[in-house]
């Protein structure tokens, strides 16, 4: 009896052993799993902080920065070009894209178009509008008594003086811009001649964006005046706030105007810091074109 135990004894070792190798085997591979199942990059546990997006060189990061590697557009457009030819050479002869507004019906208004045109700058009309203060805006204005034939025909005389312009902006208009009629009478004469329209925002109460809108018309509004003081250090900072909304918000438009020598002395000293602050200049139709792509500002 125990001569045939023996071999049954050494079986069941054997076997045993046997079964305790693939135990061991099976839970190296197939270690057991804690909590839920993922896929993909594990989920960050619950109670760690999520985390921080890095901070902006010039502060907190701003909730409408634009994508890392892509650089903020400043659009600079200059006023109140054709009284002066020498005033406006002093821009044109700046590298870099920039946009020049020649008033119409002025004794160098034919000659300052040509001449932005052939410097490789774009050209615009800055067009004479009704002021709520009664100012005088200059010949050819538009004002909120006239009717949408006087409109479009005072239009008509106007680029015929600027040729070559891709749009407009209004000068002054602090009325004229807060004017329904009148508004649709302008843009839908833009509409139809295939331009855009640039709102200076010379009042917080115009109709032009939303007309503009409304009937399909490429625009911008003007975010910064750099130089309603015209002091150095005032141009400046109006400057450097421009770049700053260029910087976080991805695109600016500022205006400055060309008879002021402050203007031509930041936008020398200022174009060379642009692309050290991640931003550079652009053309009108390119801001145009970015916050077409972007939400609602």
């Amino acid at each position: 009896m125990r001569s045939r135990s023996l071999p049954k004894a050494r079986f069941a070792a054997i076997l045993l052993l046997f079964l305790c190798s693939c135990l061991v085997a099976f839970l190296v591979a197939c270690p057991p799993q804690a909590g839920q199942k993922t896929q993909g990059r594990p989920a960050r546990p619950s109670n760690l902080p999520a985390p921080s997006l890095p901070s902006s060189p010039l502060g907190a990061a701003h909730p409408e920065q634009p994508r890392p590697g892509k650089q903020g557009m400043l659009a600079v457009i200059i006023d109140d070009a054709g009284y002066s030819l020498t005033e406006l050479q002093a821009f044109l002869d700046l590298p870099g894209p920039f946009t020049i507004a020649v008033l119409p019906n002025l004794p160098h208004s034919r000659d300052a178009a040509q001449r932005v045109l052939a410097a490789g700058k774009d050209l615009i009309l800055h067009c004479p509008m009704e002021a709520t203060g009664g100012e005088n805006p200059g010949p050819g204005a538009l004002r909120t008594d006239q009717s949408p034939r006087e409109v479009e025909a005072l239009l008509e005389a106007a680029f015929a003086t600027v040729p070559g312009a891709l749009g407009m902006n209004n000068h002054m208009g602090s009325k004229a811009t807060a004017d329904a009629a009148l508004m649709a009478a302008v843009i839908g004469y833009l509409k139809r001649e295939g331009k855009f329209y640039v709102d200076s925002r010379t009042t917080p109460a115009t109709v032009g964006p939303r007309i503009a809108r409304e009937l399909g018309v490429p625009f911008l509004e003007r975010d910064v005046f750099i130089d309603v003081n015209t002091g150095a250090d005032e141009i400046a900072a109006a400057f450097s706030q421009g770049v700053e909304e260029a910087r976080t918000r991805g695109s600016s438009v500022i205006i400055g105007h060309v008879q002021n020598p402050g203007v031509i002395d930041i936008l020398r000293a200022g174009e060379k810091e642009l692309s050290r602050q991640g931003v550079r200049l652009a053309r009108l139709a390119d801001v145009m074109k970015e916050r077409e792509e972007e939400p609602a500002r």
